[in-house]
């Protein structure tokens, strides 16, 4: 007899089987089979779990119930979310488990027992992740407003400068206690918080006790207009503030001593938390912010930004890379700030320093194609212009097109903006400027010359004479056995520890790229492996993208991934290039409503001719996709050259050669002096 178990959601199923919600998604949509919900609403169906299990089973997908899985089906049958609050409410550690003093029901006593066993498995902050989530109620998993463990850690360690001064820690918007947790790995022992959930609350106090053995203060209120800890100075404050559209203004008092640097508008909080930290800070101590970037120019808050200019109490804004993944809870670009409570005995610091993390980020996330973010760049970069700036090493904290060292008054103008992205363009090196803007010279005088050469070879075609060809489809040619066409299995979660292999997908022959795709394969459904001479073409392609590819030495042994054809020809009757020319060829038209264009590849008619014949038509659409691939890289270089000159010119890093010959036209043009 099956064990009875609360149904589950299907973002539950893919936390339980480690998969993601959308591989739960397709099972449903591909799998007639996949258990039907049993009850729910239309957009949030739940499941049998059982029935679920014995689905995966089937299939070879282990399944098996986890401790964490044990204390989640536990808490949903046994205690109502009131329950579950007052339990993390009373929640202590107890030796190797845990204890609830003032609520001890049998139901309280199980759920111990399994939140002991789920700790030592998951790790407490996982174990208790998990009774926060069912207190909120189950709809929303509060965890997604948790700043990352990569984020805090690098904001923990922009604290380097206090050194051993780093004891006694703030976070006035604590959250489930991410940043107290990295704060006490830096070696703070004093750790006080105060959040405005009091489930998060009570999370960060059990997650900040199990992970550092340090038993934090911590508070439930809003920080911003109940400061739990009114008096209360420290050496640090870290924290990731909500960013509120109106956070109640109106509510505060005018001659409030936190807002020494201006009153907050009602549509600014994120300048009401920044002097919030301040107001907590010694001398001479450090608050480092997560933000979102309109901060940093917003005209509601210009006066403000000006009075932390003027007074040395902000330091540093970084931009972090767009679109990181690890922040699920925001939209919007995320800046960090690093600020300093003014020392009434100390120079006021007359600089800045302003960095923009993106070119470390990697390409990625330049370019917005993928969520790939190379995390360990970004940090180290970050943390060596920041070190180099608080010692004195003004020349070392600017690296070009990174980060840049500013003048307090250059801030000072009509709009105060502090954005990191246009000074950091503008501090440019005129003499790697120019070194690039050769190179990128010479680049395209090469590819202009290539493009020269290959369309004088296109050229070399005569009209046509002869009897009208015979055709006959790729699919007749693969019934005959002339071609074979494949395509890659659907991909399914692979049992063991069998690892992804690379794959090329649609996307990547479209684009020109290299395999960007992965696919596991089971020992019933092997993937398919390119061969040299392969013609790979996309099931849909852009107007503009590239048609087909065909397979070299560097796409041998590669798997064939998602949305792709593979045509193999026999090499003794069909040539590869001549059946990939009239595959190019088709166009079946835009479907309506789309820019895309449906490869009806199965329709595509080829003709008869000898293979001598077709060597040479081959010949011919490889001079034509040769053409197309390099007039793409003067195109590419065209754009970069642009780029760099332009941006030069404007950054005050070059400047036209006044000896030039279209400089002296110019002039005569313009009237200028003899």
């Amino acid at each position: 007899m099956s064990d009875l178990v609360p149904p589950v959601t299907a973002t539950e199923i893919s936390k339980l089987v480690g998969v993601t919600r959308a591989t739960v998604s397709n099972w449903r949509k591909r799998h007639e089979d996949f258990p039907k919900p049993v009850g729910g609403t239309e957009f949030r169906p739940v499941f049998d779990w059982n029935a679920v299990q014995a689905w995966l089973a089937d299939r070879g997908q282990d399944a098996t119930e986890a401790p964490i899985l044990s204390l989640r089906t536990l808490l949903r049958s046994s205690l109502s979310s009131d329950d579950a609050r007052a339990l993390l409410a009373e929640l202590k550690p107890s030796g190797s488990g845990w204890v609830s003093p003032g609520y001890t029901t049998t139901d309280a006593s199980r759920v111990l027992k399994t939140l002991a066993r789920a700790a030592e498995t998951e790790g407490p902050r996982a174990a208790l992740q998990a009774v926060a989530d069912h207190a909120h109620g189950g709809e929303q998993n509060i965890a997604l407003y948790r700043t990352p463990e990569l984020v805090a850690a690098l904001m923990a360690e922009l604290l380097r400068p206090l050194g051993a001064g780093l004891v006694r820690v703030l976070d006035p918007a604590c959250g489930g206690g991410s940043l107290l947790v990295a704060a006490a790995e830096r070696g703070a022992t004093e750790l006080y918080g105060q959040d405005i959930s009091e489930i998060q609350a009570a999370l960060a106090r059990l997650v900040v006790q199990a992970d550092t053995e340090v038993d934090a203060t911590i508070a439930a209120g809003d920080s911003l207009h109940d400061d739990a800890f009114p008096r209360l100075e420290v050496d640090a404050v870290l924290s990731s503030p909500p960013s509120l559209r109106d956070w109640a203004a109106d509510r505060v008092h005018i001659d409030d001593p936190r807002w020494g640097y201006g009153t907050p508008g009602r549509t600014d909080s994120e300048l009401a938390w920044v002097q919030h930290a301040l107001a907590h800070l010694r001398p001479g101590g450090l608050a480092v912010l997560l933000l979102p970037a309109p901060v940093a120019s917003k005209a509601s808050g210009r006066r403000i930004r000006g009075s932390l200019l003027r007074a040395g109490a902000l330091r540093a804004v970084i931009n972090l890379p767009p679109r990181l993944p690890q922040l699920l809870w925001t939209r919007l670009n995320l800046q960090i700030w690093i600020l300093e409570k003014p020392d009434p005995g100390a120079a006021v610091p007359d600089s800045v320093l302003l960095v923009d993390t993106a070119p470390a980020a990697g390409e990625a996330a330049q370019s917005g194609v993928g969520d790939a973010v190379d995390w360990p760049p970004v940090a180290d970069t970050v943390l060596r212009v920041w070190s180099a700036f608080v010692e004195g090493r003004l020349g070392e904290a600017e690296e070009p097109n990174v980060s840049t060292v500013v003048r307090v008054v250059d801030l000072l103008d009509e709009e105060v903006d502090l954005t990191p992205g246009p000074r950091v363009r503008l501090a440019i090196d005129p003499g790697i400027v120019a070194g690039e803007a050769d190179s990128a010279l010479a680049r395209l005088r090469a590819r202009v010359a290539e493009l020269a050469h290959a369309s004088e070879a296109v050229g070399q075609v005569a009209p046509i004479s002869g009897p009208a060809w015979r055709t006959a489809t790729i699919s007749d040619l693969a019934s005959g056995g002339a071609v074979r066409i494949l395509r890659a299995q659907p991909s399914r979660p692979a049992a063991g520890d069998e690892a992804p292999r690379p794959a090329l997908t649609g996307r990547d022959i479209a684009t020109g790229s290299p395999p960007s795709g992965t696919v596991r394969a089971e020992p019933g459904s092997p993937a398919v492996d390119i061969e040299i001479g392969d013609v790979l073409v996309p099931t849909v392609r852009a107007p503009r993208g590239h048609a087909f590819r065909i397979a070299g030495p560097d796409e041998a042994g590669i798997a064939l991934g998602p949305n792709v054809q593979l045509v193999r020809t026999d090499p003794q009757r069909l040539d590869p290039w001549f059946v990939a020319g009239f595959i190019g060829g088709l166009d079946d038209g835009p479907v309506p409503g789309t820019t895309a264009i449906h490869a009806a590849l199965h329709r595509t008619r080829i003709p008869l001719l000898p293979l001598a014949q077709q060597q040479r038509y081959g010949e011919a659409f490889r001079r034509v996709h040769q053409l197309r691939a390099t007039l793409a890289e003067v195109g590419a270089a065209v754009d970069q050259i642009a780029e760099v000159v332009t941006t030069g010119l404007v950054a005050g890093a070059l400047e036209p050669a006044a000896s030039s010959a279209l400089n002296e036209d110019i002039s005569d043009r313009r009237g200028g002096s003899e």
